[in-house]
């Protein structure tokens, strides 16, 4: 592939070539990623500062869906390269001015045209975050706030049993979720390879004041999703933590 600033040898034709974004955005605002009629979506806005900086119709893919008011630092999309002339860097610029600001591109790199953000992808990676203690106004957005203490060594003692490959079917919302990275299995039904589920301690990020609270992060890298899971799997944790159900219930 011919990068970014370079020119073909002479009698060579360059490799076609899309571009591969990479973005993040506060969900706060949006009705999910993926576009739908008569709300605001992430790809809505997206495919419509791709549009006004190409002067034309752009049609992005992405590499996989979020709910509403569902964050993201490392969602990825794909779309044509409409404008060749110009860096990465200077893509990348120039989109995030017309971008909101609940929306910005972190990188854009040209890749070959056979590239798919959703079936190319080996893993994936949510972090759903809790806080336990007073409210507090900064978290609102990001957290799930709890008053009640946690039993995070009963939590981790369940977050493990996840790992490894199961069908999740009881921990999704009734769709398919997000095919396998494998093109020819596309339709694959609930089972999926969890290769890590753990449940940690985090801070926020202006510090911790004594006794103000503590931070939960559930993180889970896995080959695919399903509708709700991530939410559902937290909920289940939560139940743990709280002393409701013993960490072997959660994969029973």
């Amino acid at each position: 592939m011919i990068g970014s600033g370079e020119q073909a040898a002479a009698g060579s034709l360059p490799v076609p070539a899309v571009l591969k974004i990479t973005l993040g955005y506060d969900g706060t605002g949006f009705w999910g990623s993926q576009k739908q009629a008569g709300v605001r979506t992430v790809q809505q806005e997206l495919d419509g500062a791709l549009e006004r900086l190409a002067d034309c119709a752009v049609a992005t893919e992405l590499a996989g869906r979020t709910d509403r008011g569902v964050h993201a630092v490392g969602q990825v999309a794909r779309c044509a390269d409409i404008r060749p002339e110009m860096t990465g860097e200077a893509f990348r610029n120039a989109l995030n001015r017309l971008t909101p600001d609940d929306l910005a591109v972190s990188s854009v790199t040209r890749v070959e045209a056979g590239f798919h953000p959703r079936y190319d992808a080996t893993w994936r990676e949510y972090r759903y975050r809790l806080w336990v203690g007073a409210k507090q106004p900064l978290m609102e957005r990001f957290a799930w706030t709890r008053r009640s203490a946690l039993d995070l060594e009963a939590m981790t003692r369940a977050s493990i049993r996840l790992e490894g490959t199961h069908d999740l079917a009881a921990f999704t919302g009734g769709g398919e979720g997000v095919p396998w990275s494998a093109r020819a299995s596309a339709t694959r039904g609930t089972e999926r390879t969890i290769y890590q589920c753990a449940v940690r301690e985090v801070g926020p990020w202006w510090g911790i004041l004594p006794g103000s609270g503590t931070g939960i992060e559930v993180r889970i890298i896995a080959d695919g999703f399903l509708p709700q899971l991530v939410r559902t799997v937290t909920g289940g944790l939560v139940s743990v933590g709280m002393r409701e159900h013993p960490p072997e219930w959660f994969t029973e």
